[in-house]
């Protein structure tokens, strides 16, 4: 080998240094503190060694290889911890299988953690690693290969995600590394025979050159956006996580396309709320729903509790501490409950309170990435609480404002009273007249949930009516005009659901729990929620809100049609079993052997597996027996008792199996009647409280077995016909 072809080891650091950058590129999904001190030390140690060995040896693989086995003993002493908690030394076989699992612990943190991710040692573990090997083939590409525009190419991996997404990026480091890697194509070029090596000034010259070319002409060509981003592209909108609400109500984008886009998280220490509101709309024109633009409000949003009318026992009240961290949400709006509720916000900026319109406001910043804490009573609102305001109400002491009772004249205003005066025939007050709207929309007889409908015509509600199908923004405006249309203060809030629960009991809503729903005005009470969409968006209403919760009983014709997901917030039944193949192996049950003690550790490895084999089949008995009068007890017993053409697959979760029998008794005659529905509904809750709720399900035997009686009585008899009459016809 030449003095021309051996490798340019020079550039190695360069490699180096641009990795290291690219950390910088991945803060939106890491929190960026000290531990960024570790990885850099892995890296130098990594780089060191590559160095070395090319001084030494002009193998183009050997300094590949002897740099990731310097990373590995860099890492040992850092990240690998023993069963006991002490830290490893040396890279012994143990050693290695704690670092293995330290990696693997990483990677689980990260599948569980939303972003950005908190620091921790595992995760840590993983970031080095994955950097380490970025390293080694950008650094074995551009050095070994003098391949460094492929290099290039691989370097630029950490910074696609902020150019995906178009997120803020550090211009410092953005620059550096593109200066590293300019330096490293200028130094790896291959010379040809009457041209000398590059030399490092040579470098440093073409490098400085072409940055400044960067810097001078593409601000220039992209419309002087400045730096301190990188560019925005117009990203696909399945991939755009910055969600925005539509405040003219077309939530579909969210509903789909992003719909798993984290918006926020949370933790309670009570209670979750039912949903978080961010506005409140109150002109609606027929086809859509407007506000009118206001000054800021002047009352500071820490000054105590937040409500449009007063709380006077606030502080006797059992109240809950939501802690929130808003992540891509550009709203000017706060997320909030829809209770009482006082907060607490961190960091910069000016928020406010603006109580008629019952919104936390900023004042020129907007709620992404901002961190408050929220005191709230989630039992605010209670039945009889509800059912007590009829008196204020017929007394006219407090009159109501006719801003919440105008119905726009594109609107069959007619049909909509008369159809209102008609669902409501029986209700004896303002709170009954309320539940008779919301049960009426929830019937799953009346209405179908769709979210490809496209709103049309001058006349939603009428259109809705006709159509008989939409998702959640035509459910609310129907029962806000229906309500006004009985002169009942209405108005349309628009936020968030209240989201899934994680293994580590905090809580993540996603774009695709953005929801509308209809609040009603009650003297001394406030503005309440009443959920008209059914349950297959939202679960079950609020508790004030819910006519059977408790009883068990299920009037027929009312509330059919919810054939819910887990309630909002309830975690998705797993596809597998958590012991399947695919899920990360215990540290420590590699089977590499390399002396005797490995050996004796796989035989101690072997003997606590089979021991816990036994534990478990000695256990699984008990197990079996706990469920032969329970939730899983009845399932089962109700998919045997099934017709075959309206069984569900054993697969399937309980929304889906519900979803199945509704949908198969469809294809065979009229549908599970609105008892029956609400039967299926009931128990597929229970089901899945049992699976996943961390308390269980509290629902008695006895119900569970009458809820299975019921859907399978009226299954039995209405597929039998319909399955003779078809053999009938062959």
């Amino acid at each position: 080998m030449t003095a021309r072809d051996r490798s340019p080891w020079i550039a190695t650091p360069l490699v180096a240094v641009a990795t290291f950058l690219g950390i910088y590129a991945l803060g939106v999904m890491i929190e960026i503190g000290t531990w960024l001190t570790t990885v850099a030390l892995v890296l130098a140690v990594a780089a060191l060694a590559s160095m070395l060995t090319r001084l030494a040896s002009r193998s183009r693989a050997l300094p590949t290889l002897i740099a990731a086995i310097a990373a590995i003993v860099a890492m040992v002493p850092l990240f690998a911890v023993s069963d006991e908690g002490e830290g490893r030394m040396l890279p012994s076989p143990g050693a290695l299988r704690d670092l293995g699992a330290a990696i693997r612990g990483g990677v689980d943190y990260a599948a569980q953690t939303v972003a950005p991710a908190p620091p921790d040692p595992n995760f840590t573990a993983l970031v080095a690693a994955c950097m380490v090997a970025l390293f080694l083939v950008a650094e074995h590409l551009a050095v070994s290969w003098r391949a460094a525009a492929t290099a290039g190419l691989l370097l630029l991996v950490p910074w696609m995600p902020a150019v995906i997404f178009q997120h803020r990026v550090s211009a410092t480091a953005l620059i550096c590394a593109i200066a590293a890697w300019l330096a490293t194509l200028a130094l790896t070029r291959r010379p040809s025979a009457a041209e000398s090596r590059p030399g490092m000034g040579g470098a440093v010259t073409a490098t400085t050159a072409t940055l400044a070319g960067v810097l001078l002409v593409a601000p220039t060509a992209l419309g002087g956006l400045g730096w301190g981003m990188i560019p925005r592209i117009d990203a696909p909108s399945g991939l755009d996580t910055s969600t925005r609400l539509n405040l003219a109500l077309d939530l579909r984008t969210s509903l789909t396309a992003n719909s798993t886009s984290p918006v926020m998280v949370y933790e309670t220490t009570g209670d979750r709320p039912d949903a978080f509101r961010l506005y409140s709309l109150t002109d609606f024109d027929g086809v859509q729903w407007s506000r009118e633009a206001t000054e800021t409000p002047t009352q500071p949003a820490d000054s105590g509790a937040l409500w449009p009318v007063p709380v006077d026992d606030w502080s006797e009240r059992e109240r809950s501490r939501i802690e929130m961290q808003v992540l891509d949400l550009t709203e000017t709006n706060l997320p909030l409950p829809p209770t009482p509720r006082s907060v607490e916000i961190e960091g910069e900026g000016e928020w406010f309170y603006d109580a008629e319109r019952d919104e936390v406001v900023g004042d020129g910043v907007t709620a992404r990435d901002v961190r408050y804490s929220i005191v709230t009573d989630t039992q605010f609102h209670q039945e009889e609480d509800l059912e007590a305001a009829q008196a204020q109400i017929d007394s006219g002491e407090a009159p109501d404002d006719p801003r919440y009772l105008e119905i726009s004249p594109a609107i069959d205003s007619a049909r909509v009273q008369g159809l209102a005066r008609e669902v409501s025939a029986d209700a004896a007050s303002r709170y009954d007249q309320a539940l008779a709207l919301q049960s009426y929309l929830r019937d799953g007889t009346e209405f179908t949930y769709d979210t490809s409908v496209s709103p049309t015509g001058g006349d939603a509600v009428s259109t809705f009516l006709d159509d008989r199908e939409g998702y959640c923004v035509q459910f609310a405006t129907t029962m806000v005009v229906m309500a006004r249309a009985l002169d009942i203060p209405a108005r349309m809030a628009v936020g968030f659901l209240s989201g899934s629960v994680t293994d580590q009991g905090t809580y993540v809503v996603q774009g695709g729990d953005a929801h509308a729903w209809p609040e009603l005005w009650f003297p001394g009470e406030g503005w309440v929620r009443f959920e008209p969409t059914p349950a297959i968006q939202t679960g079950l209403p609020p508790a004030y809100a819910d006519p059977y919760s408790g009883d068990g009983t299920f009037p027929e014709g009312l509330m059919p049609g919810m054939i819910p997901d887990a309630a909002p917030g309830e975690p998705v039944a797993p596809d597998s079993d958590p012991a399947e193949p695919g899920m990360p192996a215990p540290a420590g049950a590699s089977d590499e052997g390399v002396s005797v003690w490995a050996w004796v550790g796989i035989g101690a490895a072997v003997a606590l597996v089979a021991a816990a084999a036994l534990w478990w089949w000695r256990i699984r008995g008990a197990v079996q027996s706990s469920h032969q009068r329970g939730p899983e007890a009845e399932w089962r017993s109700l998919r045997r008792r099934l017709p075959q053409s309206v069984r569900w697959p054993a697969s399937l979760t309980p929304h889906e199996a519900a979803e199945h029998v509704a949908a198969a008794m469809r294809s065979v005659g009229p549908g599970l009647t609105g008892h029956a529905t609400e039967a299926m509904t009931r128990l597929a809750h229970a089901v899945a409280d049992h699976r996943y709720a961390p308390r269980g399900s509290a629902v008695d035997v006895g119900q569970l077995r009458e809820w299975a009686d019921v859907v399978a009585t009226e299954a039995t008899a209405e597929a039998r016909p319909a399955g003779a009459e078809k053999a009938a016809a062959r």
